[in-house]
């Protein structure tokens, strides 16, 4: 009962913002960052697989609120639609990586999936070691990408960050992007709501006001197949 509890209330009331900031490509790109040490950045490459898996394992371990939302599974697929991933490595040893990915991808935390534009790259998933941290790591990696985007004809850096996410806002700042707006969703008395101050940067949201109920409907209409299963059982 203690734990059903929350898991109505978020329904009653919930928000979750996001912040939406966008950096120009060759503006990135003509910025001297270097990390602490000198540590190269690069794109991820098929043998750098065993060092990411090590990364993620460390991740999992250390962090409480910064886990990894994929798998070592996950990289390849992510690979294989177009997807890119860039690292910073210290002697074998990945210190941090980002994804890129000029597809438009689905944003888990507001159900929503951000509308990229020819020349769009979409900012994701970043993480650096703990051990790391402070040491320019991010802008490092950003600056090299950005290089290589540039050569690719690529012109705008889009990324999107939790409100509540400190140390990657100053990142952000570090590397000169520019807050555009935000995007909040959640529930008000089960009604879902999205509220977008982004200017001309659409979201399109997969839940409608309804998807509270859609949820109790598919809920009830599976667990009265399971009755009416079990009473087909009997009567055979």
């Amino acid at each position: 009962m203690i734990g059903f509890l929350p898991k109505i209330g978020r329904y009653l009331f919930s928000l979750t913002t996001i912040i939406l900031y966008e950096r120009s490509i060759r503006d990135m790109a003509s910025l001297h960052v270097r990390s602490a040490r000198g540590l190269p950045c690069r794109e991820l490459l098929p043998q750098d697989r065993p060092a990411f898996e090590s990364l993620l394992a460390v991740q999992r371990m250390q962090e409480s609120f910064f886990q990894p939302v994929f798998g070592i599974e996950d990289v390849d697929g992510r690979l294989i639609r177009g997807e890119r991933c860039f690292v910073c490595e210290d002697a074998g040893r990945m210190a941090g990586y980002m994804w890129f990915s000029a597809l438009e991808t689905y944003v888990a935390e507001i159900d929503a999936t951000p509308r990229l534009i020819d020349g769009d790259v979409y900012v994701y998933n970043v993480y650096v070691g703990q051990e790391y941290r402070g040491r320019n790591i991010a802008p490092s990696i950003l600056a090299a990408a950005s290089r290589v985007f540039l050569r690719e004809g690529f012109g705008r850096f889009l990324l999107l960050t939790m409100s509540w996410n400190e140390n990657m806002r100053r990142t952000l700042d570090k590397a000169k992007f520019l807050r555009v707006g935000s995007v909040s969703a959640g529930y008000l008395a089960t009604f879902r709501f999205s509220i977008n101050t982004c200017g001309k940067f659409s979201i399109s949201n997969h839940s409608g006001p309804f998807a509270f109920y859609r949820k109790l409907f598919r809920k009830a209409a599976a667990a009265l197949s399971i009755v009416v299963a079990a009473t087909r059982g009997r009567m055979v």
